[in-house]
């Protein structure tokens, strides 16, 4: 069973002298896409700049919080911070640190595993601490999620009193594997799309972070865009029930598995939904996706040129804009620091091309289903029925142990479609029970990035998640007669358990916790 869910077994795709062939040819053609996109987002950036659509615009957040939150500076000192590449550079701004650990999936790939920590507490006071994970989305990585700082959500999740993890899909920054070698031309490494992270990168980054917790037999699991979407296929697939145990609670944020209406709109998106297999070799090869990218990264990304390009690029071709991000825009250099990770020519095919039969592009609804609002109605299937998580049918059967779920959603998100999933949740998945274990939060104004950078995500989905969590919690403890100091004191050390509500945590100095003095409006311009 769920084999469609299940990798492929690894090929060499072809012969020696045709794989550098495609690897030479892809390598000028994916230059030449790159340099394409980068000088068409200058222009336009210039060009709406003189019509006068950048202008400010102003946010204020003392009126709009939900919470009480109010957005804080993002680090103590930003003026005389540094911009490295280093992650855990950014940690220690925070007055935290970060633990790194190298794990190695069933397939052999070693994986990236990041901790925050609070370097004042014991290893003891962390065992007692309920673990959390972040899982990034396409082309970012754990870095991403907090160097937003203290307005990001791992951050805040620290303050509650969680043991924060945040997990690094397969080629990172610097692929590499334990068998296979020559990593940059081997077909073979290269050889994996968004199962594999389902099947393979998520269940060890879940049960590396459990092996970590001796007092712990869950975590709460966090899953932003494509993070989101390999969750939903690990919940999926019953051959991986034994997970499924491992999640208390399930956060998918803007997850991607419904595509939204940018698909029909960006030019570069519909150019590659129309090539043939072949034209796709050819352009974007058989190994590392545009490799070239990845390169310009590593040489660029410490320079201000980095992270302007990087706004422009995303504002041309996806229509974002910093409209909810901090003000600071060293804060922005921050934020685009640690994303255009390596992946493979495959997973984005997965996305993007129509060649292939169960992509994410392939489940598209024509225009006038979205102005219409027949994305999310009832019966009404894609084009092409042949998808990992189609919209009319039931995800999770009788061996799958769903976990409760806080979904986020983005009202502005045309990257995915949310309000097509939210219907699919309610409509086909009848073990999932809207208002008891099933809660569902749409943001207004927010587009797919913001739900992981804006100035005030604590306020409008760290605080509600905690909300549910411990509300959920509380139920559980009085469902079971017991109080939460009476669980606590059940927990012996040495022993597996359930985990029980943390409790705050005191790392922050007391200057960081004052709200930014000035008046809570944030300036977007570019």
């Amino acid at each position: 069973m769920y084999e469609e869910l299940t990798p492929n077994e690894k090929i060499k795709k072809h012969n020696a002298v045709l794989k550098y062939i495609i690897i030479i040819i892809s390598f000028f053609g994916s230059m030449l896409f790159v340099n394409i996109l980068v000088t068409g987002s200058i222009f336009h950036h210039f060009f709406e700049k003189l019509r006068g659509h950048y202008k400010h615009e102003v946010v204020d957040y003392n009126a709009n919080s939900k919470n009480g939150y109010i957005p804080r500076k993002a680090y103590p000192d930003i003026k005389s911070m540094k911009i490295v590449n280093d992650v855990r550079y950014y940690a220690l701004q925070l007055n935290l640190d970060l633990e790194e650990y190298t794990i190695t999936t069933e397939d052999g790939y070693v994986l990236t595993l990041h901790r925050l920590i609070n370097p004042k507490e014991t290893n003891a006071q962390r065992d007692l601490k309920k673990p959390i994970l972040f899982q990034h989305g396409l082309m970012s990585s754990s870095g991403a999620f907090f160097t937003s700082g203290y307005n990001s959500l791992p951050f805040h999740f620290v303050e509650l009193g969680y043991d924060v993890w945040l997990g690094n899909n397969r080629s990172y920054f610097e692929p590499k594997h334990k068998y296979f070698k020559n990593l940059f031309n081997n077909e073979q490494f290269w050889n994996w799309d968004i199962r594999s992270l389902a099947y393979y990168d998520l269940p060890s980054t879940i049960e590396n972070v459990l092996i970590h917790k001796p007092n712990h037999s869950k975590l709460i699991l966090v899953g932003h865009s494509q993070g989101g979407c390999q969750s939903f296929l690990l919940l999926k697939n019953g051959n991986l029930n034994k997970y499924h145990h491992l999640i208390e609670f399930f956060i998918p944020i803007a997850p991607a598995c419904f595509p939204g209406e940018i698909f029909l709109k960006a030019g570069f998106l519909k150019f590659i939904y129309s090539l043939s297999h072949v034209s796709y070799l050819l352009i974007f090869g058989s190994c590392s996706f545009i490799r070239y990218l990845n390169a310009l990264r590593s040489i660029l990304s410490t320079y201000k040129i980095y992270y302007l390009l990087s706004y422009y690029v995303f504002n041309y071709l996806f229509g974002w804009n910093s409209k909810h991000w901090d003000k600071d825009k060293k804060v922005w250099q921050c934020l685009m620091l640690f994303n255009v990770v390596y992946i493979s020519s495959d997973l984005m095919a997965w996305y993007l091309s129509s060649f292939i039969g169960p992509s994410f592009s392939n489940q598209l609804l024509s225009k006038k289903a979205y102005k219409n609002g027949d994305n999310y109605k009832i019966n009404n299937e894609p084009k092409k029925e042949n998808s990992y998580l189609p919209f009319c049918e039931t995800w999770f059967d009788e061996n799958c142990t769903i976990p409760p779920m806080i979904l986020f959603t983005g009202e502005t998100d045309d990257m995915v479609d949310g309000d097509r999933l939210i219907a699919h949740l309610r409509h086909y998945e009848p073990n999932l029970k809207e208002g008891e274990n099933l809660f569902i939060f749409k943001i207004a104004d927010y587009s797919h990035l913001d739900v992981i950078w804006a100035v005030d995500v604590i306020d409008k989905i760290g605080m509600e998640a905690s909300k549910v969590i411990d509300n959920f919690q509380g139920q559980k403890n009085e469902s079971l007669g017991e109080t939460t100091e009476q669980v606590e004191e059940k927990v012996p050390l040495n022993e597996t358990v359930n985990p029980v509500p943390p409790q705050p945590s005191s790392i922050i100095p007391p200057e960081a916790m004052i709200p930014i003095t000035e008046p809570q409006v944030v300036k977007v311009e570019s």
